[in-house]
Formats: structure tokens, C-alpha cells, sequence
């Protein structure tokens, strides 16, 4: 399969499974709220037009709505967008514009918005570069971004526990810091960043997977169909995923999944 045509056979399979965790997605995903309510924190007070790049169940963009005059949201995952446009709205609030679209070919104008908020979404893309391209293609003279993502180190404890299991690949590999960071140098764009590692906690291997699982974030990027979700767990070897898992990293019987997180401030 050639590099081109795995890209857009992931991208499909990453909008199918997003689809499908819509439904879930809201009740599961407390780190994912806490990071994108850090992420738009760092936001100008407001804006004319503000674009959500990856706004998933919309919740974050309901609120975004008190900043900004005109408000975009697009997503890849049509189910997450049809999940989104069904949620209650105030009628005397402007409304949004729902789109479906891919943030490596942004379906809008060169120099068309002055804001851009994304959280928890362009870490599933496979080029960087492309995505800050298209971010400073579409932001006007003087616009700002900000951008939430998952980098390499995310779920370490987990990743390790597979390792002692098996050697399958049962996690994805996220870009590092630096990548991201040189991508948006490139593009043109001025920009900070912070760092910051958050937490959830689990009461055994069970619940800690079905988080993953429940959000749509547990689909294997450069797969085939067949090898898109984690390999099939047998019950030895979840006893000692559980077991490896609460001897080294457990604390007051729980376990800890690690999200390590870049924040991009940026200004074209």
C-alpha cells in the first residue's frame, strides 16, 4: 500500500471510529475537557471569526461562542458533527457553521479567519507540516492560534506494560515536541509553547482501556483494517498487563494513563 493511499485509508478509519465513540465520547473524556479549558484559556478575548479544527461532540465549541462574532467548527468524524449539531443552543446566540473537513486541506479561503482553536485533534494527522501550512494559509495578517496536542511519551505506562506482555504494537507513536514545534516555525508562524503532562485514573486495566476505547482513541495508525484495533487480549495476558501495570506504576490501588501535552500559541 503506498504512503498516499495508507494516509487517507487512516483518515477514514480515524473518522469511523471517532463516529462511532460520538455518543460516549462527552461522558469518558474528563483529561481531554480539562486540557481544551487550558487550551482556550489562552485565547484572545474574543474574535471576528474563530474556526474549531477538530471540535468533536462541540462542547468546547458552545462555549467558544462568547468569544467570537462568527464560529466555524469542523471535524473529519461525521458522526461527531451530527452528535454536535443536535446539542441544545440558545436561540439569540449566533449561530455555527458545522463543517466537514480535513485539517491537512482546510476547506476554507487563504486569509479568511483571525482565530484558530484546536485541542485533542491534529495529533491523529500524519504531516505536521501540512496542518501548520494550512493553519497559516487561512489566518489573516496578525491571526493567532492555539493548539492542544498529544505528543510522544503519551501513555508511557501503558506502552511499557505491552512491552513486557508481547511484541505486538498495541500503542501509537506520537510526533515529539520538536516536530511540531519546527513545523510551525516553518510555515511562518510565530509561536510559544508550554508543556504539560495530565493525568486520569483507573481502578483496574479494564476500565483504563474502555477510556481509550470509549473516546475513539484507541484505532492503530499505518495499519490495515485488520490490524486497526489493539490485537485480541487473551486472559493470561491481561492478568499480566494488570499485574505488571499496578506493581510498577499503581498508587492507592488505581492506575495512571499519561497524556503529555504541547500547547501551540501561535501568531502568523
Amino acid at each position: 500500500m503506498s504512503q498516499s493511499i495508507l494516509v487517507n485509508h487512516n483518515k477514514a478509519r480515524i473518522a469511523k471510529q471517532f463516529s462511532r465513540a460520538a455518543v460516549t465520547y462527552d461522558k469518558l473524556a474528563k483529561v481531554q475537557l480539562d486540557i481544551a479549558l487550558d487550551a482556550k484559556a489562552m485565547l484572545p478575548e474574543h474574535s471576528h471569526c474563530l474556526l474549531d479544527i477538530g471540535c468533536g461532540t462541540g462542547r468546547i465549541t458552545q462555549a467558544l461562542r462568547q468569544q467570537s462574532q462568527q464560529l466555524l467548527a469542523m471535524d473529519l468524524a461525521f458522526g461527531m458533527l451530527r452528535h454536535a449539531s443536535f446539542q441544545t443552543m440558545e436561540p439569540s446566540e449566533a449561530p455555527i457553521l458545522w463543517l466537514q473537513g480535513d485539517a491537512e486541506q482546510l476547506p476554507l479561503q487563504t486569509c479568511s479567519v483571525d482565530t484558530i482553536f484546536s485541542s485533542m485533534a491534529l495529533q491523529w494527522c500524519a504531516h505536521p507540516e501540512q496542518v501548520l501550512s494550512e493553519i497559516h494559509r487561512v489566518l489573516v495578517p496578525t491571526g493567532h492560534a492555539v493548539i492542544a496536542l498529544m505528543t510522544a511519551g503519551s501513555f508511557s505506562e501503558l506502552s511499557q506494560s505491552w512491552q513486557y506482555v508481547d511484541s505486538q504494537r498495541h500503542i501509537n507513536e506520537f510526533y515529539p515536541t520538536d516536530t511540531w514545534v519546527q513545523a510551525a516555525l516553518k510555515s511562518g508562524l510565530k509561536v510559544d509553547i508550554k508543556k504539560q503532562c495530565y493525568q486520569s485514573w483507573h481502578p483496574d486495566i479494564r476500565h483504563l482501556l474502555a477510556s481509550i476505547k470509549g473516546v475513539g482513541a484507541n484505532i492503530l495508525l499505518n495499519t490495515s483494517d485488520k490490524q486497526s484495533q489493539n490485537p485480541a487480549i487473551n486472559r493470561h495476558k491481561f492478568n499480566t498487563l494488570e499485574h505488571f501495570y499496578f506493581s510498577h506504576f499503581g498508587a492507592e490501588q488505581q492506575l495512571p494513563l499519561s497524556y503529555q501535552i504541547l500547547f501551540l500559541k501561535c501568531e502568523k
